[in-house]
């Protein structure tokens, strides 16, 4: 999976911490310009009720000369949620996506990356390989590692 990022920064993304719970966080750790750092940083939240259903996600993408972040959410039942919001989130930042949804599973697989993928309900495999890819458009070279 690449990642094509908007070639002017929009910022979009929403820090939901005061109003929700935060679920789980991703960030992806590479180097930039030479220096670790933390690139792509995506959140998950949820309501403080317990018959919540809606997540929410935020997401901020910073590599050297660039930055872009968005929101979005998904609620309902029987479907990845998390990778819902996050490819919602995405398409707020101005980011699309191409190659394959399940690269992950097989590496042999050949990508078409002239293709559009979405990870809408695709799972976290997805969430992650999606993750890794805006990185690598935002400029971090090498390892990825995500925490």
């Amino acid at each position: 999976m690449t990642a094509v990022i908007p070639t002017r920064n929009i910022s979009n993304a929403r820090n939901y911490s005061g109003e929700k719970e935060t679920t789980c966080r991703y960030i992806v750790i590479g180097k930039v310009k030479g220096k670790l750092q933390s690139v792509v940083e995506a959140r998950m939240y949820m309501g403080r009720s317990k018959d919540a259903t809606t997540v929410y996600c935020s997401l901020w993408v910073h590599g050297g000369d660039v930055y872009c972040s968005g929101s979005g959410k998904a609620g309902g039942y029987g479907y990845h949620k998390e990778s819902t919001a996050l490819a919602a989130a995405i398409s707020s930042a101005g980011i699309e996506l191409y190659g394959s949804n399940y690269s992950f599973l097989d590496k042999d697989v050949k990508s078409d990356y002239k293709q559009k993928v979405y990870i809408d309900g695709c799972g976290s495999g997805s969430m992650e390989t999606a993750l890794k890819a805006m990185a690598k458009a935002a400029g971090a070279k090498g390892e990825l590692l995500i925490v």
